[in-house]
């Protein structure tokens, strides 16, 4: 199966930090401008997880046949050193549990915290601990839920690895961000993602190896979406068709080849060729 496309709200945070886009503004560019039917929403886009909110969004979505592949929690990261901290992002984190499954997330995602210094016991025993209880909630609505290899100690294969392992629960999964592994991490970090990825983020500077990466987890048996995330905060509108037209063109190259073998790109087969001549 090649799996499908969403496309993430975040690709629009300049505008959003503007004032010039709300989530409901999002919706209607997914259905009238890029026809992408599914949605990822990033916390930036929901100023409040009060509940007749959470119900109009998902009425907009159902309005305009959207499915959410995935709740991208930014804020309540899971740990802190400070208890009352800590106990205060969990508060706010249950929250958006409850709004998940308001919105039908297939996934969520919220990110482990700390930095690139060694993760003590005590605050890998609490993220376990607390995943372990997530997973139950999210478990209740039929979602995965985990973090995405992208800041603090996501960014770390050996700790990814350890906490899966250790929460070890079927709805545990993985954002896989591409190319956001480095260095010793390249090799161990993208065999975990390929094995439990449950959401993709696919951003513009991967385009030269997102269509190798798309065709690994295809082969792995992964069924969530390649999710278009934007970054630059500029020209958002043209620069997203861009790279939305990039990774449509990738999973037409995927359903027309076949995923068993890799292949040239269309870029790397006809364009460099072309530019040799």
């Amino acid at each position: 199966m090649i799996p499908n496309i969403s496309l993430a709200s975040y690709s629009f945070h300049g505008l959003q930090g503007q004032g010039k886009l709300d989530v409901f503004g999002y919706l209607d560019l997914l259905y009238y401008r890029y026809r992408v039917a599914y949605a990822d929403i990033w916390t930036g886009f929901t100023p409040t997880t009060d509940e007749s909110f959470m119900k109009k969004i998902r009425e907009a979505m159902d309005e305009r046949g959207i499915s959410l592949a995935n709740l991208c929690i930014d804020g309540p990261h899971l740990w802190e050193d400070d208890e009352g901290k800590r106990k205060a992002h969990k508060e706010k984190m249950l929250e958006y549990l409850k709004a998940a499954e308001i919105l039908g997330a297939k996934t969520v995602r919220i990110d482990f915290g700390g930095d690139m210094s060694p993760m003590p016991e005590e605050a890998f025993e609490y993220i376990v601990k607390t995943f372990r209880e997530y997973c139950k909630i999210c478990g209740e609505f039929g979602a995965k839920i985990g973090p995405e290899n992208h800041w603090g100690w996501d960014k770390s294969s050996a700790n990814l690895i350890k906490v899966a392992e250790a929460v070890d629960m079927k709805n545990y999964g993985h954002l896989f961000h591409f190319n956001g592994f480095i260095g010793d991490d390249l090799i161990p970090g993208t065999e975990y993602a390929l094995k439990y990825a449950m959401h993709t983020h696919v951003p513009a500077n991967t385009m030269p190896d997102a269509r190798e990466i798309m065709r690994r987890l295809a082969v792995n048996g992964y069924e969530g979406t390649y999710s278009v995330e934007h970054h630059s905060g500029e020209n958002e509108l043209i620069r997203v068709d861009w790279q939305l037209g990039c990774v449509r063109e990738f999973r037409y190259e995927l359903l027309r080849d076949g995923i068993d073998e890799p292949k040239p790109d269309y870029m790397s087969r006809e364009l460099r060729k072309d530019l040799t001549k």
